[in-house]
């Protein structure tokens, strides 16, 4: 795989439990400001291109906006659609079933370009082309996460990519090997919810390995008592 994906580096906050942002943690202004870590780290990494799951993409993005399906008389093959080659930042959603509602073809004014499967609707695939959202197919009825690197390099020139969940999203990534370094912001505050996600999730119907082992490359104190930890994937 070498030269052929993204260097992939997940950066997640959790709890000291190791759970990851739950709507139970409250507003109050000393959990806003833990939050905001997040986001200084995020643009202290600076990488230009990141990924979440769908569901992580329609609760803090897209805000459950239903998918718009345009009426075709036309079957639209299913092969890869490419808006913008050349942007400079890209928000990179993973749908296979075409599940999200896209109304303009940027997040926060990176380029979206969406994850699917060959079974979504011709429809949803016409409405994309009209707003200018880029996708690309990566399976037939399941996504195969190393195809979808393999494009996002060979097709956008995606060289790093930043992975920030969900936790099934993580745990499919971390479950293929495609991990190479894990960023996690370790908040002073315990969740202590049994419904809350971890950082890796992996059904153990398809788990390939009982652990992954990752090397310590870095303890670092950021504001608000935040711990910066990173690990690198052992070879």
């Amino acid at each position: 795989m070498k030269n052929k994906t993204p260097k992939v580096i997940c950066l997640m906050m959790t709890s000291l439990d190791g759970k990851i942002l739950g709507e139970k943690w409250g507003k109050s202004k000393p959990v806003e400001l833990l939050k905001e870590s997040f986001e200084k780290v995020h643009e202290r990494i600076g990488i230009g291109a990141w990924i979440v799951g769908r569901k992580t993409m329609e609760k803090d993005f897209t805000n459950y906006a239903r998918p718009v399906i345009r009426k075709t008389k036309e079957s639209i093959p299913r092969t890869d659609f490419v808006a913008r080659k050349n942007a400079n930042t890209f928000a990179i959603a993973l749908d296979g079933k075409g599940k999200l509602g896209w109304i303009k073809p940027d997040m926060q004014g990176d380029h979206v370009i969406t994850i699917l499967t060959e079974q979504v609707k011709d429809g949803y695939l016409a409405q994309l082309q009209k707003i200018g959202v880029s996708y690309i197919f990566a399976g037939k009825k399941q996504v195969n996460l190393e195809t979808a690197l393999e494009k996002l390099r060979s097709l956008f020139d995606i060289k790093k990519l930043m992975l920030e969940g969900g936790g099934h999203l993580n745990g499919s990534f971390l479950n293929e090997g495609l991990i190479d370094e894990f960023h996690q912001l370790l908040l002073p505050l315990a969740d202590g919810s049994t419904e809350n996600s971890s950082v890796f999730e992996i059904d153990e119907k398809v788990k390939k390995a009982k652990s992954t082992l990752l090397k310590l490359t870095q303890v670092k104190k950021i504001e608000h008592d935040v711990l910066w930890i990173k690990y690198m994937r052992k070879k």
